[in-house]
């Protein structure tokens, strides 16, 4: 008698464990945002001056003054102001720690005046810059300052992004 009501009891455990389970507050999903906890993006700005001049044709040149090494590789995108469509993108060698881009010209021609998301990127690889850069910048592991960041793989990159008037 004591099995069988032993089984019963399990039987009816049993049973009332396979429902299914409804959550009444199923949790929000959230993202954690990492601070800079080796404080990559103190110091010194590494973006120092930005002038862009147009040619009596209307076509644009970005020049300006960055506290990289010679011979680092950095792309400049340009996107209208409020888009996502790219309107520009160059890419200039850094030479006396300067740079000025060739002519920018869109697909339909000079670019239109007005304010612009002006992009700033150097990935730090074997992939976009020399040996020399890399061993000058230890990899990219020596630089810091505002945009100074990391990629997805760990690997060094400077990422900055401002509106200007073009």
């Amino acid at each position: 008698m004591r099995r069988a009501w032993f089984l019963a009891l399990s039987l009816l455990v049993g049973i009332a464990g396979c429902g299914e389970r409804h959550d009444e507050h199923a949790s929000a999903l959230h993202f954690e945002l990492q601070k800079d906890t080796t404080n990559l993006s103190s110091g010194r700005p590494v973006l120092q001056r930005v002038e862009a001049a147009r040619a009596d044709d209307g076509v644009l040149r970005v020049r300006g003054d960055v506290d990289l090494p010679d011979g680092v590789r950095l792309q400049i995108s340009l996107y209208p102001h409020g888009t996502e469509d790219l309107a520009g993108r160059v890419q200039v060698v850094v030479q006396h720690r300067r740079f000025e881009t060739p002519p920018v010209i869109g697909s339909t021609g000079p670019l239109p005046r007005g304010r612009y998301r002006v992009e700033y990127l150097a990935l730090f690889n074997a992939a976009w810059q020399t040996p020399d850069v890399m061993r000058a910048t230890h990899d990219g592991k020596d630089l810091r300052g505002p945009g100074i960041t990391r990629d997805r793989a760990g690997g060094a990159a400077f990422y900055l992004v401002e509106e200007r008037r073009l």
